[in-house]
């Protein structure tokens, strides 16, 4: 075939079946980040190791909106995981190589903000238990025990209990983290819940809180706002500027 054969084609093709945008999310963001600050999510002190897990992997995800690759590859140990007052920072290995390997995304910080670190009554403690910081607490604190892997996030299954999670088994703990929450919410599970919608539903909520587009494709590593605009950016409603992991979570408030 002719390279103008072959791009008549692929025009045609494209045309007969041309790219679909999300206008609706697959899933609610508010309904999920609720379900997580209750039982069997809750407390994180005392709930079972799967569901911390899954909660801590989902939380990650959609204040950083970074790819399960990027998440798969965090390290737990210093420097490249440090807790200061006021965020988290969180750093691949460094053998690791982004999707996007430009010199600017390279070992990149992934810096997550705390969510309601002073919290002065109990609907305050509710929201300050989507705090990332506080979460990845508990999950090193009660993980290092049988801890076998530097890799941030370790298996919880009795047959690999503290080895390394693969990026498959990642996406499944973040998946059935939004299923649970539907299930324990008493609605019906969405369809085809993937890991990588994450990163559409955390963009497009921090674009409806103003969060500047240089921003959003610097905490998601796209080279430049293409893709975002051209395959994300649903349900565009403003609500004030924020940090973008503040501006995700800030999606539970009415």
């Amino acid at each position: 075939m002719t390279a103008k054969l072959c791009k008549t084609f692929l025009k045609g093709v494209f045309l007969l079946r041309p790219p679909v945008k999300e206008v609706v999310p697959p899933w609610d963001l508010s309904l999920v980040l609720q379900a997580l600050t209750a039982p069997p999510f809750e407390p994180a002190a005392s709930s079972d190791l799967k569901y911390l897990s899954w909660k801590t992997a989902f939380l990650v995800a959609i204040t950083s909106a970074r790819r399960v690759s990027e998440l798969q590859a965090l390290c737990v140990k210093p420097p490249y995981l440090s807790f200061f007052p006021d965020r988290v920072c969180l750093r691949t290995n460094p053998s690791f190589l982004p999707k996007v390997s430009s010199e600017s995304n390279i070992n990149q910080s992934i810096n997550l903000p705390v969510f309601f670190p002073k919290y002065s009554n109990k609907g305050e403690y509710k929201l300050h238990s989507l705090d990332v910081h506080r979460q990845l607490r508990f999950y090193i604190n009660r993980t290092a025990g049988h801890r076998k892997s530097d890799q941030l996030f370790v298996s919880f299954a009795k047959f690999a209990l503290g080895k390394a999670v693969s990026k498959v088994t990642l996406s499944k703990w973040i998946a059935n983290c939004i299923l649970q929450a539907y299930d324990t919410s008493g609605r019906p599970a969405p369809q085809s819940v993937t890991a990588h919608s994450t990163r559409a539903i955390s963009t497009s909520a921090a674009f409806k809180s103003r969060v500047s587009l240089d921003d959003i494709c610097a905490a998601a590593t796209w080279a430049s706002p293409h893709t975002f605009i051209s395959h994300y950016k649903v349900d565009v409603v403003s609500r004030g500027r924020a940090s973008f992991g503040s501006a995700v979570l800030r999606n539970i408030l009415p």
